[in-house]
């Protein structure tokens, strides 16, 4: 279960939930692809926000507006590698991560689109089951990863 903060600053009121990866993990091996690609994402998308403050503080007032209008964690990752302030690798990562994301997200298939793109190397629905699975899986431990080095460049010194 996420944990709950409720904030208020500067007349604005904001509820963060906190996940863990484990509780991605559980979503995942419980078979809740679904929600596990979107909280993780929702978790990036955050840090990549959080990124942004802290790579153009000198601008804070300027990406705190253009965050609170419907600016996307990708738009952000955009910015971010355009100004150099997000290495190339890491930026791979997220874009690999967004576009499997919206695979299983959007997809009448969901996580089985993943395995489906191999059609002809499936057997049977067991089979389709277990490589949609394992891909789906395999692709939420690179999120995983590419959150926890997003998370590593927002908490280093600069």
């Amino acid at each position: 279960m996420p944990q709950v903060q409720f904030t208020q600053k500067g007349g604005k009121h904001a509820i963060a939930l906190s996940y863990t990866a484990n509780e991605i993990n559980e979503l995942a091996n419980g078979g809740y692809f679904l929600e596990a690609f979107g909280r993780l994402d929702k978790m990036i998308d955050q840090t990549l926000f959080g990124l942004m403050h802290k790579r153009f503080a000198k601008a804070d007032d300027l990406v705190s507006a253009v965050v609170d209008q419907d600016f996307s964690g990708w738009q952000a990752a955009q910015v971010l590698h355009r100004a150099g302030k997000l290495p190339k690798p890491l930026y791979e990562k997220i874009r690999t991560f967004k576009q499997v994301r919206n695979t299983v997200t959007h997809d009448i298939y969901g996580h089985y689109a993943l395995a489906l793109k191999q059609a002809g190397e499936i057997k049977d629905a067991d089979d389709l089951k277990r490589k949609a699975d394992q891909k789906a899986q395999s692709a939420l431990q690179d999120g995983l990863q590419a959150f926890n080095e997003v998370m590593k460049e927002l908490n280093a010194k600069t």
